[in-house]
């Protein structure tokens, strides 16, 4: 077993991930979204780059066409803010409990809410272009993938399941992207893992940060024993349906809000 000190009761928001954004905010995920489907990519293999832009991009400008809710998450950019701020030791704004998300109403929720909301695009810049081509994998007849779609994610988050653990003994939680057998790319999600445990040689359990469930310790069982991944989310969301893979993100830290409280309003 493998466990970091990150603790979501103390390092993770207080606050649900439930944001409603204005037009330009929506814009913006928008436009990311539309630039990640044009340079869909598996992500560690360069030369099914172009293939793989070719027969997919037709099929995600559908799935990516008018697929962002009115009410939507920032879940890439709050696991990876609060990783930003376990990093850099520095205390978090919280928030006073579930329903206190940070407003433009005064200058430090505003501070808040555009570095989650900048953190969230830059998450989805780096790491959707990968999920999409997961997605691809599992719902179109790709000639250079040899197992069916199911079972390449499997044997493929069975190598990012050897990343995680890697991640996590050397000390660092690790944002993770779980994908869904949805074919719309806002049913997926990004938790921060923080903890690892081996229960038998194909099963395996992830302590989780899910800012869908704040203020708890959240698991994921995986199972990589059977034909497709198989998984019990303590934080699960049907919308997604069952997960089908994950894949630790590329991340890279930057910098938090100078400020160390923040006075929210309620939403």
């Amino acid at each position: 077993m493998g466990k970091t000190n990150f603790r979501p009761q103390a390092d993770g928001f207080a606050f649900v991930n439930a944001w409603k954004f204005s037009l330009e905010e929506d814009d913006q995920i928008k436009q990311t979204l539309t630039h990640s489907a044009n340079n869909v990519s598996p992500g560690d293999n360069g030369g099914l780059v172009n293939m793989a832009k070719r027969i997919l991009k037709p099929v995600l400008r559908k799935w990516t066409k008018d697929s962002l809710p009115e009410y939507y998450g920032l879940c890439g950019g709050m696991a990876c803010a609060a990783l930003d701020y376990y990093q850099v030791k520095t205390p978090m704004p919280r928030g006073s409990g579930h329903n206190d998300l940070p407003t433009s109403d005064t200058p430090e929720g505003q501070a808040l809410r555009s570095y989650l909301l900048r953190r969230q695009l830059e998450s989805m810049a780096l790491n959707f272009p990968k999920l999409l081509f997961w997605m691809g994998v599992q719902h179109v007849d790709l000639p250079f993938i040899q197992d069916d779609g199911p079972r390449w994610l499997l044997n493929r988050s069975r190598e990012e399941w050897q990343e995680l653990k890697g991640h996590i003994n050397g000390g660092s939680p690790w944002p993770l992207m779980l994908v869904g057998s949805s074919t719309d790319p806002f049913h997926n999600h990004q938790v921060l893992a923080y903890g690892y445990e081996q229960k038998a040689n194909q099963i395996g359990v992830i302590y989780v940060y899910d800012m869908n469930c704040p203020d708890a310790e959240t698991t994921i069982t995986i199972d990589f024993g059977q034909q497709v991944l198989e998984a019990q989310e303590s934080c699960a969301d049907a919308a997604r349906g069952p997960l089908r893979g994950f894949f630790c993100n590329i991340y890279h830290r930057a910098d938090p809000p100078a400020t160390a409280a923040v006075s929210h309003q309620r939403a």
